[in-house]
């Protein structure tokens, strides 16, 4: 859920963060006089700011720290006195701007934007006697809807309307625990629906089961697929090695290869003593989150060699001419001319209405192929080389990828309703962009030398498109149903961290 905020000034009070907590608490037995210490898991650290003087800091620590976390989480709390009229949103944002920038994005392609990942905060101003208002706001990747949140601030008002400001913040703390990253099978409509009655015990214990068989299950899956990979890039291996010989000096596209085989025997080499000590793994590993990672980047870089391996050979068949170079040819016009397949769906609904951008998707679309043609003509008959040819082939995509960018900008103009859910809808599409530009095996020399964001693909651009919309449309309906809960930000720029306030 997307929740606006914007923090004009500070406060010289301050407010309550609390910046990741975890999930194993139930809210009911958060007071801090029950819960033990015994360490909790996922959880990265936690600071207390009580610039109220109202909190028992060690005793939120502890109470935090026994905490079972869903998602590594960082927890900051931080307590202000306040009045009736402050916004809180505001004053959170401003205080971290000025005091803690680390809780803020700094990834280059939102900075500054959002609430940084892995972090809870809940701030606490306090107002009177048993009066206030309570604020948690979240890292995109903790995020949680409106009416979760109106929950997670709700699990504190008994102790805060007693001035019980410290078991008010555990409360608070222990329920957003709970709740952020919740897996499917966390849930407790999940046990309501199908009339499982079993005590905590046996509900965690088949939790923790569900965790590690789902884990070795993507840990399996990965080691089954990297190894093909492997095998593939194994018995190319003489081919592949003859092949970078016979590259010719003085080519742009073919010194960018020949500089990346040099490093390529020896990532082989590692990567293959990695296949093995994936394989003789323990079924403990296997069901690790360290073992899950180690799988991911396994089939990454087993990926990676095997793209590289094909676009060596078939840049080896295209400057030779061996028998095989019209072969090697196709496979650097298949990502263009697949695109251009793809685009008459993507154009055939309701972008007829987008005007300039969609129309010159469009023309480019029907010119595209013929030029795409010409160019294998042209090399075919030696009027151009392989060099030339393949800066082509990069100028017909690069014009593409212009042109999506184009499109992306009208289709999100006319679907988002404010300045959030654009933003909003640009983070989905981007990030699906570079999801999807990892190299690939198929002998495209374009997609192993070139940037990732030289290119987009017309494919991650559906994708990225309908998850910008369901994104933007999960956070419409979460805030229609939303009550008694503030998620808007005065004087916060462009900042669209999730999060809100309420009153108790």
């Amino acid at each position: 859920m997307q929740f606006r905020h914007s923090l004009t000034r500070c406060s010289a009070a301050a407010a309550v963060v609390l910046l990741g907590l975890a999930p194993g608490l139930p809210a009911a037995a958060a007071s801090s006089s029950t819960i033990g210490v015994a360490a909790g898991a996922n959880l990265e650290g936690i600071s207390v700011y009580d610039t109220a003087d109202v909190l028992n800091d060690e005793k939120i620590k502890d109470a935090l720290s026994s905490i079972d976390f869903n998602e590594p989480t960082k927890v900051a709390v931080f307590s202000r006195q306040g009045e009736y009229s402050d916004d809180i949103n505001s004053e959170t944002l401003a205080f971290a701007r000025e005091e803690h920038p680390e809780w803020i994005s700094q990834d280059a392609e939102d900075y500054g934007d959002y609430w940084a990942d892995g972090y809870f905060i809940i701030t606490l101003s306090v107002e009177g006697h048993g009066d206030g208002q309570i604020g948690t706001y979240f890292g995109e990747d903790r995020k949680v809807s409106t009416s979760q949140m109106e929950s997670i601030h709700e699990a504190g008002y008994e102790d805060f309307n007693l001035s019980r400001w410290t078991d008010g913040v555990i409360a608070v703390g222990a329920k957003g625990a709970k709740i952020m990253n919740r897996p499917w099978y966390k849930n407790p409509a999940l046990w309501i629906t199908t009339g499982v009655a079993g005590g905590a015990a046996g509900a965690t214990g088949l939790v923790v089961l569900g965790v590690r068989a789902s884990r070795r299950k993507e840990f399996e899956a990965n080691l089954s697929t990297g190894r093909e990979h492997l095998s593939n890039v194994t018995m190319d291996l003489d081919t592949t090695e003859l092949s970078a010989r016979t590259l010719p000096t003085g080519s742009r596209h073919a010194a960018d290869l020949e500089r990346r085989f040099a490093d390529f025997m020896a990532k082989y080499r590692t990567l293959f003593a990695r296949q093995q000590e994936l394989e003789a793994a323990t079924k403990k590993t296997r069901s690790s989150g360290s073992g899950v990672a180690l799988s991911k980047d396994f089939i990454d870089t087993a990926q990676q060699l095997d793209a590289t391996d094909d676009a060596i050979i078939a840049a080896a068949a295209l400057y030779t001419r061996s028998a095989t170079w019209q072969e090697a040819w196709r496979a650097q016009t298949a990502p263009i001319l697949e695109d251009l397949a793809e685009l008459p769906e993507l154009l055939g609904g309701p972008d007829k209405k987008l005007g300039p951008a969609g129309s010159a998707l469009r023309s480019f679309a029907d010119t595209a192929q013929q030029e795409v043609q010409a160019v294998g003509t042209d090399l075919a008959a030696q009027v151009i080389d392989v060099d030339t040819a393949l800066d082509r082939l990069s100028e017909r995509r690069k014009q593409l990828t212009e042109r999506l960018d184009a499109y992306a900008a009208a289709r999100i103009g006319a679907y988002a309703k404010s300045e959030a859910e654009e933003k909003q809808m640009r983070a989905k599409l981007r990030k699906q962009r570079y999801a999807s530009t990892g190299t690939r095996s198929g002998g495209s020399i374009l997609d192993v030398t070139s940037p990732a964001e030289f290119f987009w693909r017309v494919s991650a651009f559906n994708i990225g498109y309908q998850s910008a919309v369901k994104a933007v449309d999960s956070s419409r309906q979460a805030a229609s149903s939303s009550s008694g809960v503030s998620t808007g930000y005065s004087g916060g720029g462009s900042f669209s961290g999730a999060g809100g306030s309420s009153r108790f």
